[in-house]
């Protein structure tokens, strides 16, 4: 039964302008029209556009010197415009947001004010009158509106289900990207091991050169030792031949001085003899 027919039974006129007035939709109290979310979004947010404007200039005063700097220097590319409008913005304006990216997903929330009603004391003139037949034909058709509202609710869930199942995939494939990257860091391991590898190899080459300069050094030395024991007799036979030259000096000299004392000895008894 819809709302054209209440009132049918009885043929009651009230009935049906009380359905009417039902109906009809209410008047907004305000004298501006209905704003968009984006807009009352935009409104809110005024005056935090303009209180970092001053900042922002300052950014771009930054950004012109460092573009008067060319390729001396590295610019900044990405200059600050301002922060989020959430940081001072109402909850209202937050909850505008919410909406906004409920509405991206093709959502759309009912105003509550419009479906609740009246104060739970007075009567509201919008519910109309009916008598027992209608109103068990209404519920019949409440029960089935329920019905279907459940199958809604159920068809939530399984959305939600569905962004739950989606969320895991996501989240699989940045276990997937951590586990290639570990990969990745394992093969990165493997070859500093090998370069580790490699560098205790060229220490090994370069401890056998070493060893190689070391044997080669003893060999010198032994030649140099050997050596030494010639070298010594050559000295200790020039030694002796020098001796044996002083010794021969000696007795020729004595001889001299022998033959001189002879000598004076007969000039001595020439000169004594008469």
């Amino acid at each position: 039964m819809t709302k054209d027919n209440l009132g049918g039974l009885t043929g009651s006129q009230r009935v049906k302008d009380t359905a009417k007035k039902r109906g009809r939709p209410k008047k907004n109290q305000n004298t501006e029209p209905d704003k968009s979310a984006l807009e009352r979004l935009q409104e809110g947010t005024k005056t935090i556009t303009d209180a970092v404007g001053t900042v922002s200039d300052g950014i771009q005063t930054v950004a012109n010197v460092g573009k008067q700097v060319g390729s001396a220097g590295k610019q900044v590319r990405r200059a600050f415009n301002g922060g989020s409008s959430v940081v001072t913005a109402d909850s209202n304006n937050v909850i505008s947001q919410a909406q906004d990216l409920a509405s991206s997903y093709g959502l759309k929330i009912d105003e509550l004010s419009q479906t609740i009603g009246s104060s739970n004391y007075e009567l509201d003139d919008s519910i109309p009158q009916m008598t027992a037949k209608e109103a068990n034909q209404i519920n019949l058709q409440i029960e089935r509106q329920n019905n279907s509202l459940d199958v809604a609710h159920n068809r939530i869930k399984q959305k939600r289900k569905q962004v739950r199942n989606h969320k895991e995939e996501w989240q699989l494939v940045g276990d997937l990207v951590d586990l290639d990257t570990a990969k990745i860091d394992v093969g990165a391991k493997v070859v500093k091991h090998e370069i580790s590898g490699t560098k205790l190899q060229i220490e090994q080459s370069k401890l056998e050169e070493t060893e190689e300069l070391l044997e080669q050094q003893i060999i010198r030395t032994q030649g140099v030792v050997s050596l030494t024991d010639g070298i010594r007799r050559e000295w200790d036979l020039k030694l002796d031949k020098q001796h044996r030259q002083l010794e021969a000096l000696e007795i020729e000299i004595e001889q001299q001085d022998n033959r001189n004392a002879r000598k004076r000895e007969e000039v001595e008894s020439f000169l004594f003899a008469e």
